[in-house]
């Protein structure tokens, strides 16, 4: 890959990490709530849901994109319910709680909730089906040349993703009365829901 089209395309796919967006918030409220780590296995999780779509872009194009649709439809309306559930439980926790003690399970969680959320978002797709075919020719990409431009954007992604959980970490920081992080909990948990129905109804 020619340096200049590594420095664009690492570029452009920074800014599409720091975006705000229905991600973008929805790490923030990960990150708030409970803290770093769980934010960085979120990003990881959302990484790897874009590089799905990527992967898709790169080595197939419009062929298999058209026949994986109806999944994609299907499991998109999963993540949208799934997220409603995060939200609701988030806003009836009561008790908002800071626990650095996560255990390796909700962990997991995390990484498959930001998973769910990049990998059930078409948007995505139309992202990438946008963007790679003015910097690259998608027509002659060889194995090693795609891995090397997968490669690129997991790494600007995750940079960036990571850079939001920490401005996260820095507002958690900032919580330290019960009452108002009870609100922030709330706010977070409406917050979900929202992320929900932007994947339900766009």
């Amino acid at each position: 890959m020619e340096i200049n089209i590594f420095i664009v395309l690492g570029f452009t796919l920074f800014i599409f990490a720091v975006t705000p967006g229905p991600g973008t918030l929805a790490l923030l409220s990960i990150s708030t709530s409970k803290g770093l780590t769980s934010a960085i296995f979120f990003s990881i999780g959302m990484t790897l849901g874009d590089l799905s779509y990527l992967t898709i872009v790169i080595f197939s194009l419009n062929a298999i994109a058209n026949l994986i649709t109806p999944i994609t439809n299907a499991v998109q309306y999963f993540g949208a319910c799934y997220l409603f559930y995060l939200g609701y439980s988030q806003w009836t926790a009561g008790k908002f709680t800071m626990d650095n003690d996560i255990s390796a399970q909700s962990h997991l969680r995390e990484l498959l909730t930001g998973f769910l959320l990049a990998g059930t978002n078409p948007k995505v797709m139309i992202f990438y089906l946008s963007v790679l075919p003015s910097l690259i020719d998608l027509n002659q990409v060889s194995l090693s040349y795609g891995l090397k431009i997968i490669a690129t954007v997991a790494i600007s992604l995750l940079f960036g993703l990571v850079f939001i959980g920490v401005l996260g970490k820095k507002l958690r920081q900032l919580i330290s009365s019960p009452k108002m992080a009870l609100r922030v909990n709330r706010i977070f948990g409406i917050i979900m829901i929202g992320v929900g129905l932007s994947l339900f109804y766009f």
